[in-house]
């Protein structure tokens, strides 16, 4: 054999020793995570969060060491890394083996070969592999060992950790209280398609309604007994553990278990499946058909929380009036569903229906769940209603609105004058003359018209509406009239009509207040006409305004209004002070109620299950579980805070953090839900 073959040789072994001397001391770390966390959890339950990260850490640090000591080994891959540790160890070689292996030593080959001849240094190669071998070795089979010594149980809950393997750190008759360590499977009705699920050592458990709860615990002193409501339930024996199985109620409750001496509870808190929900997307409203024919499209969507099983639209037809009334009813487009959500879709024909005139059709979709526990769950949509117009509906559906009464009508008329005219005066630098008098003049044409209008509702009321004095109404429309000889005539007219003034001789009668406000709104349009027939809509404007503040003051003086006012009492505060009479006894006050009245007694309770902390810690968790499921229907925080600090508790670690935020809980005011509003659903 070559110089160069047996340094060749010495490098793969040495390469292959660095390897595996790598590798055992990264799995000897990798086998000591796992001993000591194994052991921890012997004597100290850890989290299931903790025992989910101890494979991972001791994967990464074997990974980690393997690579720092493999770099470190100082073993390359080519010939002269090997022929340098060689040299190193067997100083008699002189270089000889690095020399021969470099390629530009390559025709004194022979001559090195004889003078390494006389070294033999493959038992040292040997000898070093050993060593590298021996200490790794023994960690991994000291480890190996101790965890085959510790139970099955304790490895597999750190190897693979899984909810519910609190029982599987417990050794059958190891401990008395078979109440101690107990883990709860819930296994959701088959509909609903949920996983099962596993808890260790739960005070509280929350699970479909109808669920199969299933409490598995180690045998010790005396059988198991469960208490829920009114029944009583004996736990059957499963080799060395027991079992009980119960249903989730509908209802929030207490399971008390008991054996021999010992005492737990378990909280079920049920959740309700919910009922479907349905929107019925088309019509999208009521409606009234002029005849019953045609066709119409229904579509509705729908969506449940664990899944659907089947819907239809359901149709109500009903016909007659008075108290004879008939209802028939049929169901369309049926489909079937294999999810959580879905469609509907159908179309119906309203010949094939036989509606008649003042027939009313309901529509509405429907849709079950696949709830075979307590259900169906039925949700149902709003209701849609078509409805058959009659022939004698015709001539009342289009009703032609009543005008609005004169004095609204010339109140909006002045109104929109009076906005002209301003407009017309705030242009009056950007047009020229000839254009203003131009639109002023069309604006003091309307303003004509109106006050025209005004004075025929002025005379009309007087009396002056036919013959003759209807020809003096005309003539006295195209002149100025004076107010006040206007309403004497009248007031003369009315008394004379009446033989008494109504309202007495000193005050004006009604129709003197009436008239008045439209005479002055009549002269205000006829000065405002003026101005504007000469191109001054300016000067015009204020006339406008105050014939539109008459018109308004005619619209308030045809309204009617109660005599009479209430009379302000006045009191005189320096000659009434300090003269009441006190007897010195004020009448007994009454405390307002609580806005919560069992709020101060859920504190008390929880003052009175701390104070069991430290003595009786079972006692304390099962004060607290009570008084959880109290506030299940009433305040959700505070019930959350309270498990957290139960669950802390039955573990064995420090709750103080916990409880403290369920004190903090328990005295804040509970949110209130958040009312209906105008649309009678939750904003």
């Amino acid at each position: 054999m070559t110089i160069l073959e047996r340094v060749e040789r010495a490098r793969r072994t040495l390469r292959a020793t660095a390897i595996a001397a790598a590798a055992l001391r990264g799995l000897a770390a990798a086998l000591g995570i796992l001993l000591l966390s194994a052991t921890v959890d012997a004597f100290v339950s850890l989290p299931a969060g903790a025992r989910r990260l101890v494979p991972f850490v001791a994967a990464a640090t074997a990974i980690a060491l393997f690579l720092r000591r493999l770099s470190r080994a100082g073993v390359r891959a080519d010939a002269g890394s090997a022929a340098l540790w060689i040299e190193a160890r067997f100083p008699s070689l002189r270089y000889a083996l690095v020399t021969a292996v470099d390629p530009r030593y390559e025709g004194r080959v022979p001559e090195i070969e004889r003078a390494a001849a006389q070294v033999s240094f493959e038992p040292a190669v040997r000898r070093a592999a050993r060593r590298a071998l021996t200490g790794p070795s023994i960690a991994v089979a000291a480890c190996v060992l101790v965890l085959l010594v510790l139970p099955a149980g304790a490895v597999a809950r750190v190897i693979r950790p899984a909810a519910g393997d609190a029982l599987s750190r417990v050794r059958a008759g190891s401990r008395t209280n078979p109440l101690a360590s107990m883990v709860v499977r819930v296994s959701p009705p088959a509909y609903a398609g949920l996983r099962d699920e596993s808890f260790d050592n739960p005070a509280s458990v929350r699970a479909l309604v109808g669920s199969a709860i299933t409490l598995e615990g180690v045998a010790g002193d005396g059988q198991v007994v469960a208490t829920l409501g009114g029944s009583r339930t004996s736990a059957s024996p499963s080799g060395d553990r027991w079992r009980l199985v119960l249903a989730m109620p509908s209802a929030p409750a207490a399971v008390r278990l008991h054996a021999a001496a010992h005492e737990r509870l378990l909280v079920l808190e049920p959740v309700p499946d919910s009922a479907p929900v349905v929107v019925l997307t088309a019509p999208a409203r009521d409606s009234i058909l002029r005849k019953p024919s045609g066709r119409i499209r229904l579509s509705a969507t729908a969506s449940d929380d664990y899944g659907l099983a089947s819907g239809a639209f359901e149709l109500i037809v009903s016909s007659g009036g008075g108290e004879n009334f008939t209802f028939k009813s049929r169901t369309i487009g049926a489909a079937t569903f294999a999810s959580r959500s879905g469609e509907l879709a159908a179309t119906i024909s309203l010949d094939s229906i036989g509606l008649q005139p003042g027939d009313m059709l309901h529509l509405r979709a429907i849709v079950r769940d696949r709830n075979d526990v307590t259900g169906p769950g039925t949700g149902t949509s709003d209701t849609r209603t078509l409805r058959i117009a009659r022939a004698d509906e015709y001539d009342s559906v289009a009703v032609d609105p009543s005008p609005p009464p004169e004095a609204e009508k010339n109140a909006l008329s002045q109104r929109m004058l009076l906005m002209m005219a301003q407009a017309l005066e705030k242009k009056r630098p950007q047009i020229s003359h000839a254009t203003l008098v131009g639109e002023s003049r069309s604006i003091a044409l309307d303003q004509t018209r109106l006050r025209k209008r005004v004075g025929e509702i002025v005379f009309t009321r007087l009396g002056e509406d036919t013959g003759e004095q209807g020809d003096a109404v005309q003539k006295r429309l195209d002149q100025q009239m004076n107010p006040d000889s206007v309403l004497a005539a009248a007031d003369r007219a009315a008394s004379a009509a009446a033989g008494t003034a109504l309202e007495g001789d000193h005050d004006e009668t009604p129709l003197l207040a009436l008239n008045r406000p439209l005479l002055e709104a009549y002269n205000a349009m006829w000065s405002a006409s003026g101005e504007l027939e000469v191109g001054e809509p300016g000067k015009a404007v204020p006339f406008m305004k105050k014939a539109l503040d008459a018109l308004q003051a005619a619209r308030s003086a045809e309204r009617i209004y109660l005599r009479g006012s209430t009379r302000a009492v006045v009191v005189d505060i320096d000659r009434v002070r300090l003269q009441g009479k006190d007897k010195g006894a004020p009448g007994a006050r009454t405390p307002r109620p609580a806005a919560d009245p069992s709020r101060d007694d859920r504190i008390r309770r929880f003052d009175a299950a701390l104070r069991l902390v430290r003595t009786a810690p079972s006692a304390a968790v099962d004060s607290l579980l009570l008084l959880r499921l109290d506030l299940l229907d009433r305040d959700m925080a505070a019930a959350r805070a309270i498990e957290t600090a139960a669950n802390t508790l039955r573990g064995g670690h420090d709750a103080t953090s916990a409880l403290i935020r369920a004190r903090r809980a328990l005295t804040s005011v509970p949110s209130a839900p958040a009312p209906l509003t105008s649309w009678g659903s939750p904003p």
